[in-house]
């Protein structure tokens, strides 16, 4: 393979990475429909706070805590999943997926106490779900 091939081939394999990405990244959620999948399965503790209409931002530090509170109240989850997932177009690392039925969430929503004002909507908007 000539140079000039070799920078077009890899040069559309960036392309094509990147289409794919940005195609991730805008993809819609419908709301009503992940709020569903959280009441009638056991989900990811970060699905069961973005079903609740939390922000992303605010969602990723309620979640750590509700992981600490998981641990210190020993609740444990109701089920795990090993996914495979690419990073930045790298490898299939194995994560571990932990997953919290409804009930259970609930029970870690009424153990947690946040102080910060957007915490505390976040943790009501989780419980009135």
């Amino acid at each position: 393979m000539n140079p000039s091939a070799r920078n077009a081939a890899k040069e559309l394999r960036l392309r094509a990475r990147d289409t794919r990405a940005e195609a991730r990244t805008h993809r819609p959620q419908n709301p009503a429909k992940l709020a569903k999948s959280c009441r009638t399965r056991a989900r990811s503790l970060m699905t069961h706070a973005l079903a609740a209409g939390v922000d992303p931002a605010t969602a990723k530090s309620v979640v750590s805590a509700l992981r600490s509170a998981a641990e210190r109240k020993n609740i444990k989850p109701t089920e795990k999943a090993r996914t495979r997932r690419t990073h930045e177009g790298w490898g299939r690392t194995v994560r571990t997926s932990r997953r919290y039925s409804r009930a259970k969430v609930v029970e870690l929503l009424e153990a947690y106490k946040p102080r910060a004002a957007a915490t505390r909507a976040a943790r009501e908007l989780m419980l009135a779900a």
